[in-house]
């Protein structure tokens, strides 16, 4: 049953936002009391905990299949920054759980630093393999690609230029591959 209340609460949580959604919007939609959803969550923030935390799960293990798995570089690469969660965290959620949810906003940076853990060794494994030049300072790149990450959950700078998060992620991916100067 709290498998089904959290996924009752995600699908409101995504058609209505971390504010909007209600408990009693969950007892509703699953045609159950309140106080048997209090049984096994103690409040909506409780809910909103869960729910971040089976995203983030689902997110690293996504990660981490796929690194473990037998794919390319570029393959590892984009398994990282596409991974799948159980949940849709979309840029306006994030932007809500960042003013309104400090604990679950810290899950989603605890998951950005392990991303850019992940590929800052998939980098390293490059070099070893011959796939990067082994001048390039990593660490740079590291916080560079670290910087960047930032940038996908900014609602206010993908509004202004007219992107989605997938459209921010792939320049930023073309930019660091292939350089800006011209060929």
């Amino acid at each position: 049953m709290k498998e089904t209340i959290l996924d009752a609460a995600a699908e409101l949580i995504e058609r209505y936002g971390l504010k909007k959604f209600t408990v009693d919007g969950i007892a509703a939609e699953l045609k159950i009391s309140k106080k048997t959803i209090y049984q096994h969550y103690r409040s909506k923030d409780d809910i909103v905990r869960a729910y971040f935390e089976a995203a983030v799960s689902s997110d690293k293990n996504s990660v981490n299949a796929a690194l473990s798995g037998n794919g390319n570089f570029t393959d590892k690469i984009h398994a990282i920054f596409y991974s799948s969660h159980c949940y849709h965290l979309s840029v306006p959620i994030l932007s809500e759980a960042k003013r309104f949810y400090p604990e679950s906003w810290a899950q989603v940076e605890n998951l950005k630093q392990f991303k850019v853990d992940a590929t800052r060794t998939l980098f390293r494994q490059g070099v070893d393999t011959g796939i990067f030049r082994p001048d390039i300072n990593f660490e740079i790149l590291s916080k560079m690609l670290e910087e960047i990450s930032d940038m996908f959950t900014d609602y206010d700078f993908l509004l202004k230029n007219h992107l989605t998060t997938r459209e921010a992620i792939d320049e930023a991916l073309k930019i660091v591959f292939n350089g800006i100067l011209k060929g």
